[in-house]
């Protein structure tokens, strides 16, 4: 747990890490989850994506007769986090995902002004937008809370927060577009909509926050094997994890081949229903920091 005076760090459930995981609680990180909406008898159903499980999730999602959607947009839970931590923290950072794809880093800032306006004495609050999702997200958040617990001030931790960021990075390659089209993702990489239809599989990541095709390959085998040849070319590594959407066999499968090129630890994770509601099942993704 974050220590009396210490720094406070928050996350959000995008980054692949839910609350109570043994994650948040080894670094007393806040995960505030994000929101789930099923299609139920006729319309949609908000959940946290904190309260169902992924198996739930991919069964009800395969069974739907639409696509789940997410919200960002949970004003009400991070102030109440804000409001909770500034009790015990002297000041709070909040790292979100890319604010590219996802309402959650302006929500954060409005949650900020919120309490600081309602209460002034509050300490400060830095929000921060990672660029990134999944692991790419909870990397830095991971640093500030390791460097919160060393009793580094709030100016320092940005500081190395921000230069983690910028050498952090997530490569992925889905096994269907089906989702990230339906989910109004795919913007920026229109020509993914002919990919499919070409047996074109692009290895994507997200550049300055958005989403782009990285590489391309003509299978999702011939992909991941780009992604994994990407990650090895990337250089020297400080983090290196494997992130999954119900594909816990291929996942391992891929972190056996980068262990020939990491001989660090590589943890595996579930995507969780945030992301894999884009993603769709059978994605894989390597999350890096480079030194």
């Amino acid at each position: 747990m974050t220590p009396e005076g210490k720094v406070a760090v928050i996350t959000d459930s995008g980054s692949s890490i839910r609350p109570g995981s043994p994650e948040a609680e080894e670094f007393g990180v806040t995960i505030v989850p994000l929101e789930v909406k099923l299609w139920e008898n006729g319309m949609y159903v908000p959940y946290s994506d904190a309260e169902i499980s992924s198996v739930d999730f991919y069964q009800r999602m395969r069974s739907s007769e639409r696509l789940p959607q997410t919200s960002g947009s949970v004003l009400g839970r991070l102030t109440e986090a804000y409001q909770k931590l500034s009790t015990r923290a002297q000041s709070i950072i909040s790292i979100h995902i890319t604010s590219k794809h996802s309402v959650a880093w302006q929500t954060a800032v409005l949650a900020k002004d919120l309490i600081q306006e309602k209460a002034p004495e509050t300490g400060p609050i830095e929000v921060i937008d990672s660029k990134q999702v999944s692991l790419a997200t909870w990397f830095p958040a991971q640093l500030a809370a390791e460097l919160s617990i060393k009793g580094v001030a709030l100016q320092q931790i940005k500081e190395e927060v921000l230069e983690a960021i910028a050498k952090t990075q997530l490569y992925v390659t889905l096994q269907t577009f089906d989702n990230l089209i339906k989910g109004g993702r795919a913007d920026e990489i229109v020509k993914a909509v002919f990919a499919t239809m070409l047996s074109i599989y692009p290895v994507l990541g997200l550049a300055d926050g958005k989403l782009k095709d990285f590489a391309k390959a003509r299978t999702a085998q011939k992909a991941r094997g780009q992604m994994i040849q990407m990650v090895g070319d990337a250089g020297k590594l400080v983090r290196l994890a494997v992130v999954h959407t119900n594909a816990i066999a291929v996942a391992e499968k891929v972190k056996g081949a980068l262990g020939k090129i990491y001989q660090g630890n590589i943890p595996i994770y579930e995507a969780g229903p945030a992301l894999a509601v884009h993603a769709g099942e059978g994605a894989i993704g390597i999350a890096f920091q480079k030194a």
